[in-house]
């Protein structure tokens, strides 16, 4: 979730996007050929997959409880085969109270970064409620330098200012070593300070020293479509692309030209509930979005864009379609060696695989030609 707690609970012009003023309900989507399997069962909400500098593809998902539950944990899969066997979970962080809503990243120097969102906002009976703004509620980053096996105490990141901060999505590492990571929160005010009414906006987060530290950088829209878990990718030119979910539940696009400091306006690619957002650079240059579905047939959605990622709705396929219910999606997808695509998502329950029940999917397949 990253607006998942948000959701329960409540510049420059560039390169234009591709999209109609009111984009049409997703509806049914041409299906395309795909591998299917479970890189893990009984957990795997809102998984994040990178490579890692071995050649090694690893995941992190939240395990302990469902979406929501004080026992969540932060996991970590691997895949030394490109996606077809993972290894067994090895926990990156489990604290007494809620630890959920990652992002992944890889340092310059190979260290594993997960940035996550801790709560404690929990009744006594155990019941998620948000009103409980007096529980800790704090944002922290932890790290590996031996592959992701073992996990450094956690630090905190300074999100005083934006009132509470969750991670999303893959971390972005720049030619010059500087890490970018998407965060949301609220609007800025002074250091502890309380504002009526707040809204979701979508910030970018900096660290220059491997992750360990973090300051803000910037923010991505105007706070009018209220924002949060924005996924970001580097395009080839050395633009960054975002992705964004509003608060509606749209994705809207926006990228920056100057390493994520400023961002062109938004604008709206998908209808409501059809969020959040991946985005994956394919080996011809060309942008790959994989996006939950939540209108129906739920599951999954992919649409190829193009060089400079601009993005065709009506372009869109669907990989997974049988998820029952829409606690589904979060998609995170990897260019594979062959060519293909790896994408993982999540699903509580699924028509074709009932045994499965709540898990990490993931789908191998051959993305449409241009």
């Amino acid at each position: 979730m990253n607006h998942r707690l948000l959701a329960v609970l409540t510049a420059f012009p560039l390169l234009a996007f591709a999209q109609t003023n009111v984009p049409a309900p997703s509806g049914d989507a041409p299906t395309i050929p795909v591998e299917r399997h479970a890189a893990i069962t009984g957990q795997g909400y809102f998984p994040v997959a990178i490579r890692l500098h071995d050649g090694r593809i690893a995941v992190v998902m939240r395990g302990g409880a469902g979406h929501l539950g004080l026992a969540g944990r932060l996991d970590m899969i691997f895949s030394s085969d490109e996606g077809k066997t993972w290894s067994k979970p090895v926990v990156v962080n489990d604290s007494p109270i809620d630890d959920r809503n990652p992002s992944l990243g890889v340092a310059r120097d190979g260290t594993l970064v997960v940035g996550f969102w801790r709560t404690a906002t929990y009744d006594d009976a155990g019941k998620y409620s948000p009103k409980l703004t007096d529980k800790e509620r704090s944002t922290w980053v932890t790290r590996s330098k031996d592959g992701g096996q073992t996990w450094s105490e956690p630090t905190r990141i300074d999100v005083s200012d934006i009132e509470l901060g969750s991670p999303f999505g893959r971390m972005v590492t720049l030619p010059d070593g500087a890490m970018l990571m998407a965060i949301y929160g609220y609007q800025v005010r002074p250091a502890g300070e309380k504002l009526p009414g707040d809204r979701n906006h979508s910030y970018v987060y900096r660290s220059t020293d491997d992750g360990q530290t973090w300051k803000r950088l910037s923010e991505i829209g105007d706070g009018k479509q209220q924002l949060n878990e924005t996924a970001l990718e580097r395009m080839p030119d050395g633009r960054i692309i975002a992705a964004m979910r509003s608060r509606a539940g749209e994705v809207w696009l926006s990228e920056s030209a100057d390493h994520g400091s400023t961002w062109s306006p938004t604008k709206q690619l998908t209808p409501v509930n059809v969020h959040p957002a991946d985005l994956c650079v394919l080996p011809d240059g060309r942008v790959l979005m994989t996006v939950g579905n939540r209108v129906g047939p739920t599951g999954v959605l992919g649409m190829v864009g193009d060089t400079h990622g601009q993005f065709d709705w009506e372009k869109r396929f669907a990989l997974v379609n049988d998820a029952l219910g829409r606690d589904c999606g979060y998609p995170s997808s990897i260019a594979l060696k062959d060519g293909r695509v790896l994408t993982l998502y999540y699903a509580t329950r699924v028509k074709n695989e009932p045994a499965w029940k709540a898990h990490c999917g993931a789908v191998i397949f051959t993305p449409p030609a241009r």
